[in-house]
Order: C-alpha cells, then sequence, then structure tokens
C-alpha cells in the first residue's frame, strides 16, 4: 500500500466532510498542515480555505457564522492547551447554537505537563469538556482518517454541537496508509409517531389560542415556508425565535420576533395561550416573555428533549416528541386538515383575521413610533433601527446580539426570507463581529450587517476580526448600539441591590469615558464612523453600506441615550 503525509491526509478528510473554510489561529503542530494546503491549492487541487484568525473566540465565532450560511460542518485549529483556552466563552456559543464543530489542538507530552494541584494527571480535555458533545485525546499510532471521521459523525448528529480532538505534537507529522476518505452514517432521527402527532392536532384544534413557537427550525429552509403554512391551517399566532429566521416577521399571524431580556417586554402570546407548541426550541438564555400560563399545554418537537439540560420554561413538555421537524411539520399539517371541519374552519379563518388586525395594529405602532423619535438627542435605537431597516433589503443577512436594545431591533428590522436572521442563543456576547467575519465569508456578493453593544464589540477582539475580514476580503458592516454603560448592572438591578445612584460604583459602571470604536476598526483596516446625532444617521448608513457593498469591513460607532 502507498503511503502519504497526514497533512495531505488531512485535507481529504476534510474535503469529504465537506468543509470549505477552517478556521484557525496555528501553532507548530500544524505546519505540515498549512503546508500541505497551500501546495494543493496552488496546484489546482481541492482543499479548504484558511482563514487565519488572530484570537481564537474570533476563530470559534466565525465558524458559527460560516455554519449558519452554509449548513456544513466545520474546523476550528488552535494551538495547544492555551489556543484551547482562548477559545473562551465562544465554545459555549457553539454548543448552544448547536453547531457542528471540530475543533482540534495539540497537547504537549506528559514530561512536559505533569499533575494537577490535587494530583490527578494533566487533562487537557477537561478545558472544553462542560461545552462540547465529546472530547478525546489521540494517541500517537491512532488512525488519523477514524478519528476524524468519528469525530464529525458525532459533531453532525441531531442535536448537533462542538467536539474536541487533541492529538501529540508530532502527529500531523508522519507518514501514513492512503486510504479513501470517507464520512460516517449519522444514525437516522425517530420516524414521526403519528399517534402522539394526533394526540398534538386534537389538543391544538380544540385550543381557543395556540401559539406556535419555532427556535432554530429555519436552519432548514423549506422548513419555513411549511412552519408558516401550519400556522395559516391553525389560524395560530406565531413566534419566530431569537436565532433564526423561522417565519415571516411581517406575517401577519406573526407576534413578533423573539426578544432578550433586559429590552422592553413582549408578551409573544404567552399570556393568553392555552396551547403553545414548540418546534426545534430553545429559550433564550435571559427571556423577555412572561412564562406561559400553568394549564397551558406544552406539545414540543425537537431532537433534544432536555434543550441543552434546560427543559422548557421549567417544566418541559405535555407532549414530547423526537423528530426532524422537516417530517413532522408537514405530517401535522396534514392531520390538522384531514380532522377539521367546515365549522372549524369558518372559525379558525376569524380567529386569523382578528391576530392578523392586532399585530398590524402593534407594528405600525413601533414603526410610527420610530419615526416620531428622528429628532430625539441623544439618538433613539428605534429610530436608528428604524433607519439601518430602511436601508437594508430583503436578502441582507442581518445578525443580531443586542441586549438592552433588543426590542428595537426585533421591532423594526423586517426579515422575510430564510436565512437573513441570525442571533446568538448564549451569553457570550463577544459574538456578533466574529459571527458577521464568518458569514460574509460563505456569502460573496451578499450584504452582510451586524447590530451589537459596545461591549459586545470590544469582547469580539475587533483589532483581530476586522484585520481577518479586511485581509480576506470578507466585508461586513458592524453597527454598534453604544449605550456607554454595563446595562447588566445598571437600572433595575441598581435599585435592586440599592446601590445609591451617585455612589462610586453606579459612577464606574456607567463607563462615561469614550473608546473611539471607529479608529479601532480604522486601525484594523476597515471603514469607521460615530454618529452621535440623528440627522446624520441615513448618510451615514449609506456611506458604511457603500464601503461594504465596495468590498471593505466598516463600523458605525452610535452613541445612544444611556440605558
Amino acid at each position: 500500500m502507498s503511503s502519504y503525509k497526514s497533512g495531505e491526509a488531512f485535507i481529504e478528510i476534510l474535503n469529504a466532510h465537506g468543509v470549505d473554510k477552517v478556521f484557525v489561529n496555528p501553532g507548530f503542530e500544524y505546519l505540515d498542515v498549512l503546508s500541505s494546503v497551500a501546495f494543493a491549492r496552488t496546484g489546482g487541487k481541492k482543499a479548504p480555505q484558511l482563514v487565519l484568525c488572530l484570537d481564537e473566540s474570533v476563530a470559534a465565532a466565525a465558524a458559527y457564522g460560516n455554519y449558519m450560511v452554509t449548513g456544513k460542518p466545520q474546523a476550528v485549529l488552535v494551538h495547544s492547551e492555551i489556543g484551547s483556552l482562548q477559545l473562551g466563552a465562544n465554545l459555549q456559543n457553539l454548543q448552544w447554537g448547536r453547531v457542528p464543530a471540530l475543533i482540534m489542538a495539540a497537547y504537549q507530552d506528559a514530561d512536559a505537563r505533569r499533575a494537577l494541584w490535587n494530583g490527578q494527571p494533566h487533562d487537557q480535555g477537561g478545558i472544553v469538556r462542560n461545552s462540547v458533545k465529546y472530547d478525546r485525546a489521540l494517541r500517537g499510532d491512532e488512525d488519523l482518517h477514524g478519528a476524524m471521521a468519528e469525530a464529525f459523525r458525532i459533531a453532525c448528529e441531531a442535536p448537533a454541537g462542538p467536539v474536541y480532538l487533541s492529538f501529540p505534537m508530532s502527529y500531523l507529522y508522519k507518514d501514513i496508509e492512503r486510504r479513501e476518505a470517507l464520512p460516517e452514517k449519522t444514525a437516522p432521527l425517530p420516524a414521526v409517531d403519528m399517534g402522539k402527532l394526533a394526540e398534538m392536532a386534537e389538543i391544538l384544534l380544540a385550543a381557543k389560542n395556540p401559539l406556535l413557537v419555532s427556535g432554530h427550525t429555519g436552519r432548514h429552509t423549506p422548513n419555513v415556508k411549511a412552519f408558516t403554512t401550519l400556522a395559516e391551517t391553525l389560524g395560530a399566532m406565531a413566534l419566530t425565535g431569537y436565532s433564526w429566521m423561522n417565519f415571516p416577521s411581517n406575517h401577519p399571524l406573526c407576534v413578533g420576533i423573539e426578544q432578550i431580556g433586559g429590552s422592553r417586554k413582549l408578551d409573544a402570546g404567552y399570556g393568553e395561550a392555552d396551547a403553545i407548541l414548540a418546534i426545534d426550541y430553545d429559550m433564550p438564555y435571559v427571556g423577555s416573555a412572561p412564562p406561559p400560563c400553568p394549564s397551558a399545554k406544552i406539545l414540543h418537537i425537537d431532537t433534544d428533549p432536555l434543550t441543552q439540560g434546560r427543559l422548557l420554561w421549567g417544566r418541559g413538555a405535555d407532549i414530547f416528541m423526537k423528530a426532524d421537524a422537516a417530517e413532522a411539520i408537514p405530517a401535522l399539517d396534514s392531520l390538522l386538515k384531514e380532522k377539521m371541519t367546515g365549522e372549524k374552519k369558518a372559525e379558525l379563518a376569524e380567529r386569523s383575521k382578528r391576530i392578523a388586525a392586532e399585530n398590524e395594529g402593534a407594528r405600525q405602532k413601533w414603526h410610527e413610533d420610530a419615526r416620531n423619535q428622528s429628532c430625539d438627542d441623544p439618538i433613539s435605537a428605534d429610530y436608528l433601527c428604524y433607519c439601518l431597516n430602511q436601508a437594508i433589503d430583503e436578502d441582507t443577512i442581518f445578525l443580531n446580539h443586542t441586549l438592552s436594545h433588543c426590542a428595537s431591533v426585533t421591532e423594526q428590522i423586517v426579515r422575510t426570507k430564510p436565512g437573513t436572521w441570525f442571533g446568538c442563543p448564549s451569553g457570550a456576547i463577544g459574538w456578533a463581529s466574529g459571527a458577521a467575519l464568518g458569514a460574509a465569508s460563505a456569502s460573496p456578493g451578499k450584504t452582510v450587517v451586524a447590530a451589537m453593544t459596545d461591549g459586545g464589540f470590544v469582547w469580539g477582539c475587533p483589532t483581530s476580526t476586522f484585520w481577518t475580514a479586511s485581509h480576506y476580503k470578507f466585508p461586513f458592516l458592524a453597527v454598534i448600539f453604544n449605550n456607554n454603560g454595563y446595562g447588566a448592572i445598571r437600572g433595575p438591578q441598581q435599585e435592586m441591590l440599592d446601590i445609591p445612584p451617585d455612589g462610586q460604583f453606579a459612577s464606574e459602571s456607567a463607563v462615561d469615558f469614550q473608546i473611539d470604536y471607529a479608529l479601532t476598526a480604522q486601525g484594523a483596516g476597515a471603514f469607521g464612523r460615530t454618529v452621535a446625532r440623528p440627522e446624520d444617521i441615513p448618510p451615514a448608513l449609506e456611506e458604511a453600506l457603500a464601503a461594504v457593498r465596495g468590498g471593505k469591513p466598516a463600523v458605525l460607532n452610535v452613541h445612544l441615550a444611556k440605558k
């Protein structure tokens, strides 16, 4: 049998698993891989693009963003223990976002890394174990093909998530036996349980005010149309989740886009719902809407009954079914139509009209309120989002990771197409810039816009992110909702803790110093502009979007009222 370099095998394995980009902050353990990729690409052979990220947390966020657009498994390469530590909280984002990502790092031999404080042997996998589906330390004689194929299978098997492989420093330098790279088959989801589905149909038809909630169903484009049809059949309110575009936000039955706590409270239909159908749904890490009525029936269709270990509304479901939403939604829609009498159809049509009128009235008020704030100084977040919505088109990919201004974004930004809205389901706010970078890397020719907090911009490692975006020409617009302070420890929390408004802690938490975020962006090769007056928002957006469409990343640092 012939042999070849491990680096060449590595490329073939990534190709076989559909990996187009590798987000990397490398160490010397990857030199053979890096050179093999370079030789392959210069020689016209198929190989993924290596995207150098100057910080590992940016690499993790970029892999998330690339997955959101492509739906393909991801690869992240970091250096040893220190690179694994540097992944930081974006690793939890990968976990809660159900992102199938293979993370690889070398480990040092036992002579270089000895026992821990308690006498136990050093365990590099312990760094990541709370936030991955699987971790494994390979021995030097283990088969690369088998180890990577197994890791990708586990990562991609529903519910998907990140996995971690570590290996000896010299592992990827040896010659290995040449063989075909073949992905392992993932275990199929159970077939739709028609008995449970019939029970759900009966409950939904009997409900006076059913509510449909979907979390990440929209990761598969056809599900959006199927979910919309289901809501129309039932004449039910629909809430599209925070993380994906599952339902057109301007649809007559759409009560809104889910919000994160800290913003204005959106009832979202929970208060009046007597039956809730949750499909592929994880609750936001900080909820905004009130919990459902205790008597409401909870029906749950998902691949993960524990929803990442967080039971829905702390109580779980009355009926749970593990199934593929792509099969379950059309099947449930067919059952509803079979069971529906002419009288029931007329009743549901009237309910649809009532819901549509209520939702349209709410939307008109949101937009009217925003227009009425066009002269507010400091700038109103509602007006900023209203202008932003006017400046983008229906194909723009929009990422949202705002907190205290989340309601302004969800109420003003209209998304109607699958794959044009993404949010972070976890609490690590250094996500938006890196995720936008990853989305842009997968979307040549499309406009990518990310709304983020000022803290999120800082924690997103802007020099790293915008250097990579500039170097590889992965342009996107970052809009910073800059309220000059830590909202999490100000306002209601300050009152709850009885902190004097003029006290030292309250003063420090206001963060009144002004960092020139626009200048930070310019230093990394991006367009940057600060906006402090409402009349400057439209021309600033036009200028920044022109830069992005010309291939240059951009930052708008917008000063808002403190909140």
